[in-house]
């Protein structure tokens, strides 16, 4: 079960009947939407449970064969979920874009380029601040962060997954 990727986190129980709330990082979202079966830690060891059904109230409900009550479902919470690699779509094949999902990860994946320094290197996650949100990107063999503020972009190829910034001097280097 090496080759399985963790997708999220299993929270409470929802409802009487066996539903979990699962936390999914959005860019598996699709991916989870899709499976069959996720699989959950258990005494470390990756568990197979089968999908019945999911359900959107406000966040993603799971119910899998076999969990019928609350209770059963009150022993499966907070379990890492993993998915088979196999079962995580490529991203040029995803149909639901990520940005519906989650608009400010639009540029994750996504190449910096600065139009003094050149290529940057890939933002590997974002995140959002009271003030604004930060792309993480490694840079020299260090993460850095890099303010998403629009006033910065001055271009941006979809097409290529990049984004072309004018950063503040010294801004790297922080």
């Amino acid at each position: 079960m090496k080759d399985n990727i963790q997708v999220g986190v299993t929270r409470k129980p929802f409802g009487v009947n066996g539903q979990l709330k699962l936390h999914i990082e959005p860019s598996y979202l699709e991916d989870v939407l899709k499976a069959d079966v996720l699989f959950l830690e258990i005494g470390g060891q990756q568990v197979p449970y089968f999908i019945d059904d999911f359900q959107d109230v406000g966040g993603l409900v799971v119910h899998f064969e076999d969990v019928e009550s609350r209770e059963q479902a009150a022993k499966i919470v907070s379990r890492p979920v993993f998915l088979r690699s196999g079962d995580i779509i490529p991203m040029e094949e995803k149909e639901i874009p990520l940005e519906t999902i989650e608009p400010h990860l639009k540029y994750l994946h996504y190449q910096i380029e600065e139009v003094e320094l050149g290529k940057i290197g890939e933002i590997i996650r974002i995140e959002i601040f009271p003030q604004q949100e930060m792309a993480f990107v490694d840079y020299e063999g260090r993460e850095v962060m890099i303010p998403l503020h629009p006033s910065f972009v001055v271009k941006e190829d979809k097409e290529n997954r990049v984004l072309t910034l004018a950063l503040p001097e010294g801004i790297l280097d922080i």
